[in-house]
């Protein structure tokens, strides 16, 4: 939501608040009362998509980040240390896969570093019996995978959470268009009580304030 939208539904709020302020004016009005009703409901509809288009994701970015760290140290503490194995077995081609280091995987890029991660579990689980000489056992393969689900969710979350700001960004001008046709109608149903107390809290609650505070009457579409 940006600071237009957010100054009009904070001037929307004012307007529901001053027509339950007066109910007992206009209740026995049935147009306005119909109309009160369809603001209302504009009003309530937009409050969620108004929360939902501040989400932050930069948090977990960070959580990510540290986790990333961790994981790609152990995985190369691992693969290391396996290599060996495959060197001591003759198979040279393991040994090739295996020999990386913690750099070696930070410098590869996110998702490209994780595959590498993946191919390293997944190379070296099968053998994970045979590897008790080269410290590497259930447990630490374990923890690897601990690591490896938690980065898994640190990186979808964020990107759901931007999939989700950017639904109720969409969203706000349908429901702001919806806000401003009712507001059309109740700025001329309002004539009725021209001259009262109601008329004038009215015509004050329909004067957006913006963040810098200036004000403006809210142009008719």
């Amino acid at each position: 939501m940006n600071t237009r939208d957010s100054n009009s539904q904070r001037m929307a709020r004012n307007v529901k608040e001053v027509l339950h302020q007066y109910e007992p004016v206009w209740k026995e009005k049935p147009r306005v009362a119909k109309e009160v009703n369809t603001f209302d409901s504009a009003v309530e509809k937009m409050e969620p998509h108004a929360i939902g288009s501040l989400i932050v994701t930069k948090g977990f970015t960070d959580n990510k980040d540290a986790v990333a760290l961790e994981m790609y140290a152990e995985a190369a503490a691992i693969a290391r240390r396996v290599s060996i194995y495959a060197l001591d077995t003759g198979d040279y081609g393991l040994h090739d896969q295996l020999r990386v280091s913690r750099g070696f995987l930070v410098n590869m890029g996110e998702e490209t570093a994780f595959h590498k991660v993946e191919d390293i579990y997944n190379r070296v689980l099968p053998l994970v019996p045979l590897l008790v000489d080269y410290d590497v056992d259930e447990t630490k393969m374990a923890g690897l995978k601990t690591l490896m689900d938690s980065y898994e969710a640190l990186t979808d979350k964020p990107r759901n959470l931007t999939l989700e700001r950017k639904r109720h960004n969409q969203t706000i001008p349908e429901v702001k268009k919806e806000q401003r046709q009712s507001l059309y109608k109740l700025d001329s149903l309002m004539t009725m009580f021209a001259g009262t107390d109601f008329y004038r809290d009215y015509k004050n609650a329909r004067i957006i304030i913006d963040r810098g505070g200036s004000s403006k009457e809210e142009e008719k579409k």
